[in-house]
């Protein structure tokens, strides 16, 4: 029964890892607007989400970026992190385009914010019906 609940909670971990990796992404390339050269990426989370589930689950907590190491499959997310094509580069060779890196950055912020209300609710709802339970048959002696 622990194991179905930690596999449920699992996909939900490993999706707020992925858009806080993303997150770190976006703000490195809104960071990086004006530097000559700096090249734009983004990760392709369906992809990163796939090598994650299909590369086995991680026991290691949250941490920076760092906790791909230990998710099965570094090599596979780190594929997903994908040069942005179709933005006009600058003349000193930069190709972040500012107000699509801020509007990427919202939505995944949203995206994330969903997920991990989804997962609280989860998480209140198994509560609730691991307590539920006691607590009707201590009302009803």
């Amino acid at each position: 029964m622990i194991g179905a609940i930690d596999t449920g909670l699992e996909f939900y971990r490993q999706v707020l890892e992925l858009r806080g990796y993303r997150q770190e992404i976006l703000s490195a390339d809104i960071a990086n607007a004006s530097t000559p050269k700096f090249k734009a990426v983004d990760l392709d989370f369906k992809e990163a989400l796939n090598a994650v589930s299909s590369g086995g689950s991680s026991s290691s907590g949250p941490s920076s970026s760092l906790w791909l190491v230990g998710s099965g499959s570094p090599a596979a997310v780190a594929a997903a992190v994908k040069y942005q094509i179709g933005n006009p580069v600058t003349l000193d060779g930069n190709s972040v385009d500012l107000n699509h890196e801020k509007v990427a950055a919202g939505q995944n912020a949203v995206q994330y914010e969903a997920v991990a209300a989804f997962t609280s609710q989860t998480i209140r709802m198994l509560t609730v019906a691991i307590n539920g339970s006691g607590t009707q048959q201590s009302s009803g002696a």
